[in-house]
């Protein structure tokens, strides 16, 4: 064996020694470490603040491919995507699924460029470690080649085929107690990997649950018990938009139920008493202003605009609450279908800053005519 093939295997050998080093640092996932990250994500319109957030998370943690791919949905920008997905590689428990990442970028380049720097030197060391395996003879440097193939498995999730060749080696030298310590490490992350799956399929199947039986109550007409069963079921899932949508379709098909309501007698009783008294208002005030995101906050105000029967004069209170004219635009355009008078939803322009603010409600109001 000549000098540049002994330095190359010591090389090896030794990055691979501190990547094992810095292995034994990495915690393992948990569906609420991951759910706590994800809402922390959600909650902040920095992108920076996002990246650093998911960085942090995935760089020190065994994940999932689906999970990386949660985090990848709230970054716009490929770079960082590239970036993220490559610091959390090393660590993905399911490397057989993560071709699925791929689909995360909206530049093909991006995502050659990420499976050239991942999967695809996985692949390119372990086709030259068989080719060096074939042409050598001594048994020392067999054994080292062995383990070195062993371990790209290995980081590859490939455990059967790297037990394998860390039993090859053990036989060549039995004396040794690495391949043991080795087929050791390979069993734990299996059983791990195995162990994340069954957690995850568990969730899977409460979370499909939820949404069957928000479906089935939605069928029924119960709007306020299926909401509540696809809250639920956002609570499991945070990253996915299935029960968000699910609410939306909710929320449009009880407006359209009580719009279509023909008893007029009825009508005139929900006008009589749906009202919301100023003690309740103050409430309603103190809720949304106690929300510490502004996303949070929209949203709150969404929910209490829709469960409330709230006057013009209210709602003329509900949208200075908000000091970005974005957010007092969108909560305009909700309270439309919310409103007492739609038709003198005009009255309310006043509150926006800017005339272009101004004129993308004028063109909404002209469009719901």
């Amino acid at each position: 064996m000549n000098k540049t093939t002994t330095f190359l295997i010591t090389l090896v050998f030794n990055l691979l020694l501190i990547q094992s080093i810095e292995a034994q640092n990495i915690s393992w996932s948990t569906s609420d470490g991951f759910t706590s990250t994800i809402v922390t994500i959600q909650t902040t319109n920095n992108q920076q603040t996002r990246y650093d957030n998911a960085l942090n998370y995935l760089s020190s943690t065994h994940a999932t491919t689906k999970q990386l791919q949660d985090v990848c949905f709230y970054l716009n920008n490929d770079q960082e995507k590239y970036n993220l997905c490559l610091a959390a590689y090393p660590n993905i428990l399911d490397k057989d699924n993560f071709i699925n990442i791929y689909n995360s970028f909206s530049s093909v380049s991006k995502a050659i460029e990420l499976y050239r720097d991942t999967q695809g030197k996985d692949e390119l060391l372990s086709v030259q470690y068989n080719n060096q395996l074939k042409i050598e003879q001594d048994v020392n440097t067999t054994f080292d080649l062995l383990m070195h193939q062993g371990d790209i498995l290995l980081s590859a999730n490939k455990f059967d085929e790297a037990i394998t060749l860390y039993l090859k080696a053990k036989n060549l030298k039995p004396q040794s107690s690495v391949p043991s310590a080795k087929i050791e490490e390979a069993r734990k992350w299996q059983q791990e990997l195995a162990n994340l799956n069954s957690q995850q399929s568990q969730i899977s199947v409460k979370f499909d649950a939820q949404i069957q039986q928000g479906d089935h109550l939605l069928a029924y007409n119960l709007f306020d018990e299926a909401i509540s069963s696809y809250e639920r079921a956002m609570t499991l899932k945070p990253g996915d938009k299935t029960a968000y949508t699910r609410i939306k379709e909710a929320n449009r098909r009880k407006q359209e139920f009580m719009d279509s309501e023909p008893d007029v007698e009825t009508i005139e009783i929900v006008e009589e008493t749906c009202i919301t008294e100023e003690s309740e208002f103050s409430h309603i005030i103190t809720t949304i202003e106690s929300q510490s995101f502004s996303s949070d906050k929209k949203e709150m105000a969404k929910k209490q605009v829709s469960k409330n029967c709230l006057s013009m004069e209210q709602l003329r209170k509900v949208v200075p609450l908000f000091s970005m004219d974005d957010d007092k635009l969108e909560i305009l355009k909700f309270t439309y279908d919310y409103a007492e008078y739609p038709e003198k939803m005009y009255l309310l322009r006043d509150l926006l800053t800017f005339s272009s603010s101004k004129k993308e409600f004028d063109d909404f109001l002209i469009d719901k005519e």
